[in-house]
């Protein structure tokens, strides 16, 4: 009687040691595959990781606790930065009265400063090159050898109103 109890009872532990789920005996050929909810997508890795084990979606091969867990790193000592001999200091902000909707509150809205940019940025591009720098300075009327003619300058065009179009029937 006694060596049925002993027989039993060692089956049973060995049984319960050896506790694998159905999901896992299905799984247990198949290449291991553990799949981690992310951004946007799922993420699969070979191996587990622990410290995702919340975000753990599906899992093919054996179950991640079956893994053992990496020890937790070491915290990292609380120091200040080092120091410097030099500071930055952003610009101040230009104070600027709320805006009220008026075009002249607005100066990035305003026709005039538009076209003064505009001819600045021009300016600029033509300035870039020494191609560019020849047609701007025949654009002031100043020759190749600096001689200035204020006949042979050439006048900014004016844009062309445009006048409304017929519709096409």
């Amino acid at each position: 009687m006694y060596a049925r109890i002993v027989t039993i009872g060692i089956s049973v532990l060995l049984g319960a040691c050896s506790y694998v789920s159905e999901y896992e005996k299905a799984v247990y050929d198949l290449e291991p595959t553990y799949c981690y909810k992310s951004i946007g997508k799922v993420a699969c890795y070979k191996e587990p990781f622990h410290r995702d084990e919340k975000r753990l979606v599906n899992y093919f091969g054996p179950h991640p606790s079956r893994y053992d867990k990496p020890d937790v790193p070491e915290a990292t000592p609380i120091a200040a930065p080092e120091m410097v001999n030099y500071w930055v200091k952003d610009p101040e902000p230009i104070p600027r009265p709320a805006p009220t909707g008026k075009v002249s509150n607005l100066p990035w809205l305003d026709p005039a400063v538009a076209k003064t940019q505009s001819e600045n940025r021009e300016f600029l591009r033509l300035s870039a090159n020494p191609a560019g720098t020849q047609v701007l300075l025949g654009k002031m009327g100043i020759g190749p050898n600096g001689q200035v003619d204020l006949k042979a300058a050439r006048q900014v065009s004016q844009p062309v109103p445009q006048t409304a179009s017929q519709p096409v029937s």
